[in-house]
């Protein structure tokens, strides 16, 4: 008796390569955009870099690091690093407590959420150039609403008997040492709404089970707060952090309607992204320009991977929060 051997098609391996071949086709639109609007630009972006390369100039030579050590040795431009560093020090941690506090009224709410949702939020939306030039005329020293609520508040601490001297409207555009302090109000105003919707999207992702646990064990909003809320929004806050700084290194639109064609009183609202569009753009340098550009990346990429390092959770936090919900009466 005759038998015939049939040999399975080895399918496995063939659609394994049709699917990949099907999703780099798919992909390949994306990666053309890609390649051609943004890796490509930052690679001839560092090529400039590297380069003194004036608009006017026929020849655009190169001279390797020269410009990066131009800058690193340029008085402004630590003027600028120092102004940007000290607005990140005012938006990031204020900004991201003012979008929790925010999250948490707005989780704690019933009726009329997403009303309140969009109300918050709508900030984000606007233009920073119309919200720069909304926020000129508050802090406009004459006529400026801020001035007057200030003013109004003094009176009515002087109608309740206080002793106060003659209130001096509050400078807050040219005294250099209210400069940036005012911008920074100005941008956690401004985006405080779209890390409260992050925010927001992680409460609504917390299982209700741990604090019903908690709850039955004893334990108060705080401390539900302390061992559940805030351990499983780690995510969450790590995103809405390294993304806060991200955007406050690259503050330029805030500073630049503000005090354009200037930088501010003593040079109190000059900031990196703005010193590189000076140098390149007014001043024609674009080789020194770009290397201040790269200056910036590269102190953007060492904080962010300082961040990840010191904030980034390996565990399994959920489950920890968990367990800590039943452990905070014990």
């Amino acid at each position: 008796m005759n038998t015939v051997s049939v040999k399975a098609p080895q399918t496995g391996t063939t659609y394994q390569r049709r699917s990949d071949a099907l999703g780099f086709f798919f992909a390949l639109p994306h990666l053309l955009l890609f390649a051609t609007f943004v890796l490509g630009p930052v690679l001839y972006g560092f090529y400039i870099s590297l380069h003194r390369w004036h608009v006017l100039a026929k020849a655009h030579p190169f001279v390797g690091g020269s410009n990066y050590g131009a800058a690193l040795s340029d008085d402004i431009f630590w003027v600028a690093l120092r102004n940007t560093i000290y607005f990140v020090i005012l938006v990031v941690p204020a900004g991201n407590l003012v979008s929790l506090l925010l999250a948490l009224g707005l989780y704690s709410v019933k009726r009329f959420r997403t009303f309140y949702t969009v109300a918050f939020y709508l900030p984000v939306v606007i233009s920073i150039a119309v919200v720069a030039v909304l926020w000129r005329w508050l802090y406009n020293t004459e006529i400026g609403l801020l001035n007057m609520y200030v003013l109004s508040i003094v009176d009515g601490l002087r109608g309740i008997g206080l002793s106060l001297p003659p209130y001096q409207p509050i400078p807050w555009l040219s005294n250099p040492s209210f400069v940036m302090p005012s911008i920074a109000l100005m941008s956690i105003w401004w985006g405080a709404g779209g890390n409260m919707v992050l925010y927001l999207a992680g409460l609504n992702n917390i299982p209700d089970d741990y604090y019903e646990a908690a709850v039955i064990d004893g334990a108060n909003a705080w401390q539900r707060f302390l061992h559940i809320t805030w351990p499983l929004l780690k995510p969450t806050t790590l995103f809405c952090l390294v993304f806060s700084v991200l955007g406050a290194f690259q503050i330029f639109g805030q500073t630049y309607v503000l005090f354009a064609p200037g930088s501010g009183p003593a040079r109190s609202g000059l900031t990196l992204a703005l010193y590189m569009y000076q140098q390149g753009f007014n001043q024609y340098e674009i080789g020194y320009g770009a290397a201040i550009a790269y200056l910036l990346f590269a102190i953007v990429l060492v904080l962010t991977v300082i961040q990840f390092r010191l904030l980034a959770d390996r565990e399994n936090t959920p489950r920890r929060a968990g367990a800590k919900a039943k452990e905070v009466n014990a």
